[in-house]
């Protein structure tokens, strides 16, 4: 009788065993119907089709159309797209129009929140009204590819769709416009920088705060509007996004004078936040009009980062300051906003946000100024956005123009009449031309250079349209042989004059200067030349640092100190070295500053690596090595001998990749029982991750210290122009976003042995590198 209990529990779990794997099988089957094809050629009769067409699927799992009519080629993107990446679309979607609580349920209301805020969704239905005739055909079929995939296998489409025991909804053509717009959030970050500079100089004080960034006296009277700075930092619940979060970018284009086949070289490497599946998905397009490969985005149409048969390009973030934050002046009950002396109403707007699981809407009223949408409503002050993706036609216009190109002025010419994203284009032709170009327009301020919150209630202090992009700078064919961007500060480093400067949040001048320092040394670039300096891993920062700081470690002596100068800069992930000179700067980083921060109110000490670099090297006042909460004055020497010490009491003995990783974690990770099990089942990771922040092969991490990376290279594209198929196109993960298929994470031991991968764009190399085959026929009429 005693044995009966535990009879009974054996026997439901074992019963809930089954029945769990039996759901799980049932998932698995149903499920993989809607995979794209691994091998041999099916027939697929797809009811929209306009002719018989065909999609090439190579050994990446790469889809190569071939379709007969213009709407066909569009049709089938948006076909693949969702068979190879519905989640991440939906998602993406979903995070744009703030509808991600209609799956994920209260706790997803505030990222819905910011987004109904933002006006993400606002801005792409007035995109929609924008489109020419040409731009709207397209996004149209597009659309009707996906909803053709959708109507074929409904949930099926993908197994997270069937876990949220959700149909899916149509796709719309708004919906790709609001994606391209949540891209073009994710790739600004000036309303953070701002509001983190206006708490700096409150706490601070001006004196210190303006020595910190760098302002002559002259900008500091040009650029401090006459308005009381915040003192509040930025709340997680806020819709004022984070300070520069580290997506950045690398790209060169090399002239034929300086490689070894006499053809120009293009390469990018985009470094953007980590996330699964990645944010491209490799496509080749066919069509009688167009003829184009390269990375393009789950959800738009079209290739944002490829090559046409004559021409190809790569994309980089400015680093232009595309967003303003007005300090509004309201009228005692907060309805009304002054302008110019004058009163006038705010818009207010409500909004719904259905919630699962919750009966009713949760409803949101939305301030709008007319600086913007009030991101911050208190007591003590208000904050409005002006931002440059609120004008203009949505950047897909770009894109699609870009697509057809057969020049790099073909390339120019596409952004004329768009607004944003502000980008440095890099290409190059058959006709052997290197270009240069910053596109997207420059914000035209009168007063003022959007560095700090400015006042709302004065036209002047207000942005007056934009200035005509003939002025933004560009070059084709430089002497030297070259062009390169690492989001740098392109007048500081000598590109263009500083008549030409517009404000900007410039990342470090250590990628950059490795790329030129390099690419000035040979004549001759192959793509295996390229791919190696994409990879390279020479911390120019760290041997800055290292020689200022040399007398001391001689001095000190230690193990740490031992280590450091036996260390070349090369943050490899076999190496302890890296994680020691990664523990020090944090230490001297909070040194310097973190008394001041402790003692002023500030989250954290003010100074990064740049400032501190600047310190050590006598560019900044000497007292802020004094702890000012302690009686004795501290000086360099005192405050880096106690920093080697901690370093030394910490015995680091791990090597730089055992901390230094990167963790492709799936979307549903965080959700508990079945979809937390799967969504951890179906990451991957950790894996070590070489190089930091300031290597050409750039990672960043969530804290200033090592840890988890946060945004690393999304891919390395190399074109040897005019040789078409030996461009190296590389994924870090795979091509496909489903976990069950083999193109889910085949490339992550590719990428890091560096072994290239090249995309087939001729007729020949695509049926040699072909591993299945899908074809496509219309509906019977």
């Amino acid at each position: 009788m005693s044995r009966q209990p535990w009879i009974k529990l054996l026997a439901y779990c074992t019963g809930a065993l089954v029945l769990a794997l039996l759901a799980f099988a049932h998932v698995r089957f149903y499920s993989s119907r809607s995979l794209l094809p691994a091998s041999g050629e099916i027939i697929q009769t797809i009811p929209g089709l306009e002719a018989e067409a065909e999609v090439i699927l190579d050994t990446r799992g790469v889809p190569h159309i071939r379709a007969a009519t213009e709407h066909d080629v569009w049709f089938l993107q948006g076909y693949v797209h969702a068979r190879d990446r519905f989640f991440q679309m939906d998602l993406a979607r979903r995070s744009a129009e703030g509808r991600l609580c209609e799956v994920f349920g209260a706790p997803a209301f505030n990222l819905d929140r910011k987004a109904r805020i933002w006006r993400l969704a606002e801005i792409a239905q007035r995109q929609a009204t924008q489109l020419d005739d040409t731009e709207r055909s397209i996004l149209e079929a597009y659309t009707a590819g996906v909803n053709a995939a959708l109507d074929q296998f409904g949930r099926w489409i993908s197994p997270e769709a069937w876990l949220m025991m959700r149909n899916p909804t149509a796709w719309r053509l708004e919906d790709s416009l609001a994606i391209g717009t949540l891209l073009q959030l994710e790739l600004t970050w000036a309303m953070g920088e701002e509001l983190t500079r206006s708490v700096q100089i409150a706490r601070l004080g001006q004196k210190q705060a303006l020595e910190l960034w760098g302002w002559t006296p002259r900008q500091a009277r040009s650029w401090i509007p006459p308005i009381e700075q915040t003192s509040l930092p930025r709340s997680e619940d806020e819709p004022i996004t984070p300070p520069f979060n580290g997506v950045g970018s690398n790209s060169w284009a090399i002239s034929g004078s300086r490689t070894s086949t006499g053809r120009p070289l293009l390469a990018n490497d985009p470094h953007v936040r980590v996330s699964l599946p990645g944010i491209w998905y490799i496509v080749d397009l066919t069509g009688p009009e167009v003829h184009v490969a390269g990375a393009s985005v789950p959800g738009v149409p079209g290739v944002a980062i490829g090559h046409t048969e004559d021409v190809a390009w790569g994309l980089t973030m400015v680093m232009l300051d595309d967003q303003d934050l007005f300090k509004l002046t309201l009228d005692p009950s907060g309805a009304f906003e002054t302008i110019d002396g004058a009163l006038q109403p705010l818009r207010t707007v409500t909004e719904r946000i259905e919630i699962r699981t919750e009966p009713e809407p949760r409803l949101l009223k939305v301030e709008l100024s007319e600086r913007g949408p009030v991101l911050r409503d208190s007591k003590r002050e208000t904050l409005a956005l002006t931002w440059s993706a609120q004008t203009g036609p949505s950047p897909i216009r770009a894109f699609l123009r870009m697509d057809r190109a057969e020049s790099v002025h073909d390339l120019s010419a596409a952004w004329q009449d768009v607004y944003s994203p502000a980008l440095n284009l890099v290409a190059a032709d058959t006709a052997g031309r290197i270009l240069h170009q910053v596109v997207g327009r420059i914000p035209d301020r009168i007063r003022g250079a959007g560095r700090l919150p400015s006042p709302g209630e004065s036209s002047r202090w207000a942005w007056q349209g934009f200035l005509p992009p003939a002025i933004n700078p560009h070059v084709v064919d430089p002497e030297q042989g070259f062009v390169a961007t690492a989001n740098h500060d392109m007048f500081t480093e000598g590109d263009y004059p500083e008549s030409q400067r517009f404000p900007a949040e410039f990342a470090p001048p250590w990628r950059i200067r490795r790329i030129k320092r390099s690419l000035e040394t040979r004549d001759d670039w192959d793509v295996g030349a390229c791919l190696e300096l994409q990879s390279d891993v020479v911390s120019l920062e760290a041997r800055a640092a290292l020689t200022i700081l040399r007398p001391f470690l001689q001095q000190h002596g230690g193990p740490t100190a031992a280590a450091l100068l036996d260390w070349d800069g090369t943050m490899d992930a076999e190496l302890v070295a890296p994680l020691l000179y990664s523990r020090l700067m944090a230490e001297l980083v909070r040194g310097a500053g973190q008394d001041e921060a402790m003692r002023k109110g500030l989250e954290e000490s003010p100074f990064t690596n740049t400032e501190l670099l600047q310190l050590l090297a006598g560019g900044l006042d000497e007292a802020w090595w004094d702890d000012v909460r302690t009686q004795p004055i501290e000086d360099r020497a005192t405050i880096v001998a106690r920093s080697l010490k901690r370093v030394d009491q910490m015995q680091v003995r791990r090597r730089w990749g055992e901390v230094h990783a990167v963790r492709f974690e799936h979307p549903l990770a965080a959700l508990p029982v079945l979809g937390g099990t799967l969504g951890r089942l179906w990451s991957r990771g950790p894996l070590p991750a070489p190089g930091d922040a300031e290597t050409i092969s750039a990672h960043r991490t969530r804290r200033r210290t090592a840890g988890e990376v946060i945004v690393m290279p999304s891919m390395r594209f190399i074109a040897d122009v005019g040789s078409w198929d030996s461009t190296v196109l590389m994924l870090p993960l795979g091509q496909s976003g489903r976990p069950w298929s083999r193109h889910y994470a085949d490339q992550i031991a590719p990428w890091r042995l560096r072994q290239p991968s090249t995309l087939a764009f001729s007729e020949e190399a695509v049926a040699k590198a072909a591993e299945a085959r899908i074809r496509a026929l219309p509906a019977q009429q």
